[in-house]
């Protein structure tokens, strides 16, 4: 199919304008990012403390996360929305590719329901108010779906396409390692369709890889000075240590896939895949579009069976998958249900940005739990510094507490120290922010148990000092418990750097 006009003719211009609805989102969602309730949640935290250090990889991500944050807070200061306003951007900038690659494979109606219908994805519409590497790793691997499809599309591709597609390839790579998924897809379209093969079996290909390589090696090198702690991390979060094969999971994993690409366009998304695997051609655009969809879906269902996986692990398949969702259905005569789809979405995200912006209103309808890690931060912080006087330094032996302590405390001069209640390192905090005993001999500890189980076997003096909490919704807390500690004995532990 190859239609031209989203709408009818009597709909006015700028309603058919895909560009004039994707400037009208992204401006009401900046605006809800000025005006929301709640804190930034714990990994959001973490990601502005990555941010104050700049380098080329961190704990457990890749650096394009924290130089996001560097670039906005930079120019606009340490707000909470300012630390977030990269996410509406970078799904705006989604969108555009999206719209762009299907206008070029199937016409205007198509890109229009395409572009605007990622827009109001249930999983894009919570994405864009949360700063995820999900964001800027959708962003690349949209870019460098459309680049595929121009140099697949094109008689005679340009060497600049090639570049550009090891440009956005690399970035990707330093955004989110599950842009790995991407070139596994362009080797099964390769070995798969002709036309890919006539495309990238070629030495300008090469190129795609060198620069791809040359934009992420610094990453690697990172992590070879740094004990590859970004992969060790990822290797922990695949879980693969513990009891295989998991049925629930993997089940649980599918139904959540209809929550975050929204049940009628996961329900199409199934429908397209039957028709065209029932007797594949593979010189059809469909074709290449269902690949790069199902590598990701699979290869994310496959590590939910054999362990876990969330819910958004998955993103990357639906960039392609909307532009061929919204084309089997155009093909098959069923607008209908893409204009229900845009209409529940559009009805939900409207929904969650009041929701977001308006608290109390969660908690009225009795979904408060839904916003708790947004909730009590800034309270809980606030109240530890208040305790802090006379100690040498603030210890935690949770990563979420630390997190948010660097945050919400960053105009004050707090030495803050993680203590790894375990004899080990497993996160930022602990590898690079440790408890140093020459150093921290009097230090208030925050734990997260209602106990002095992970101090009580390394220092002579522990006192109850109370504890702080926070409200949370539904009538909730968030508790901490405190204690004044001095007199380390040991275990030694793990050698800490200086």
């Amino acid at each position: 199919m190859s239609a031209t006009k989203p709408h009818s003719d009597t709909a006015p211009a700028i309603l058919r304008s895909f560009w004039f609805w994707a400037a009208s989102i992204t401006a009401i969602r900046i605006v809800a990012l000025i005006f929301a309730d709640g804190d930034l949640g714990p990994d959001e935290a973490q990601y502005w403390t990555w941010a104050q250090d700049p380098a080329f990889g961190y704990f457990s991500k890749p650096p394009m996360i924290a130089w996001l944050i560097g670039a906005t807070t930079g120019l606009f200061g340490d707000s909470e929305w300012a630390v977030r306003l990269a996410a509406p951007l970078l799904h705006t900038g989604t969108a555009a590719f999206i719209y762009l690659t299907a206008q070029r494979l199937f016409g205007g109606t198509v890109a229009f329901f395409s572009g605007l219908g990622w827009l109001t994805l249930p999983g894009a519409s919570v994405s864009s108010f949360l700063i995820t590497t999900d964001a800027p790793l959708l962003l690349f691997w949209s870019g460098a779906l459309y680049v595929f499809i121009r140099i697949i599309k094109s008689e005679r591709a340009s060497l600049y396409e090639y570049a550009a597609l090891g440009v956005l390839i690399g970035l990707g790579l330093l955004s989110k390692y599950a842009m790995l998924y991407f070139p596994a897809a362009a080797a099964i379209a390769v070995i798969l369709s002709e036309r890919a093969r006539n495309a990238f079996l070629r030495p300008q290909t090469l190129l795609t890889a060198l620069i791809a390589l040359a934009l992420f090696a610094p990453n690697i090198a990172w992590n070879a000075a740094n004990e590859f702690q970004t992969v060790a991390h990822t290797a922990a979060n695949a879980d693969w240590s513990s009891s295989l094969f998991k049925p629930m999971p993997f089940l649980g994993f599918i139904a959540a896939q209809f929550v975050v690409f929204g049940p009628i366009l996961f329900c199409g998304l199934i429908a397209a895949a039957f028709f065209l695997l029932r007797k594949p051609d593979r010189t059809d655009d469909r074709f290449l579009l269902l690949i790069f969809a199902l590598t990701p879906l699979a290869i994310v269902a496959a590590q939910a069976f054999i362990s876990r996986a969330h819910a958004n692990w998955a993103a990357a398949a639906y960039p392609a998958a909307i532009i061929l969702v919204s084309a089997f259905l155009a093909d098959h005569g069923r607008m209908i249900l893409a204009k229900a789809s845009l209409a529940l979405h559009t009805a939900l995200a409207a929904a969650f940005l009041i929701g977001m912006t308006n608290f109390a209103l969660i908690d009225r309808i009795g979904a408060g739990s839904a916003v708790a890690e947004l909730r009590g931060w800034r309270s809980l912080t606030t109240q530890v510094a208040s305790q802090s006087r006379g100690f040498d330094a603030i210890l935690f032996d949770d990563r979420s507490m630390i997190a948010e302590m660097f945050y919400y405390q960053r105009k004050s001069n707090l030495e803050i120290a993680a203590l790894d209640p375990n004899n080990g390192v497993h996160h930022h905090y602990e590898a690079f922010f440790p408890f140093r005993p020459d150093d921290h001999k009097r230090s208030l500890f925050v734990s997260i148990l209602n106990s002095d189980a992970h101090v009580n076997y390394r220092f002579n003096d522990i006192r109850p000092m109370g504890g702080v909490l926070a409200p949370i919704g539904n009538d909730e807390t968030r508790d901490f418990t405190l204690f004044a500690i001095s007199d380390y004995y040991g275990p030694p532990g793990i050698q800490y750097p200086d």
